[in-house]
């Protein structure tokens, strides 16, 4: 097993159903991107608080930001 690097952002979005700040998207990438690359794209959420789901265009995103977390991965298996 190996330790490889996943890199991308998190989108954070207000839930339309109950407001709160508890809707959260993902986008994957190995380099950085622009700003507006991200919020060109529509993203499939939900809501960790009431458990609203649907499309949320990323414009409308009230937060971006950069990750950069470690996992792990069996030898011999791409990404």
């Amino acid at each position: 097993m190996t330790i490889g690097k996943t890199q991308g952002y998190i989108l954070t979005f207000r839930c339309v159903n109950c407001g709160k700040h508890e809707v959260f998207a993902n986008y994957p990438c190995k380099d950085l991107v622009t700003a507006d690359q991200i919020r060109a794209r529509i993203y499939r959420v939900s809501c960790n608080s009431c458990g609203w789901s649907g499309d949320a265009c990323g414009l409308s995103a009230i937060h971006i930001s950069h990750t950069s977390e470690l996992k792990a991965r069996i030898a011999g298996q791409a990404n």
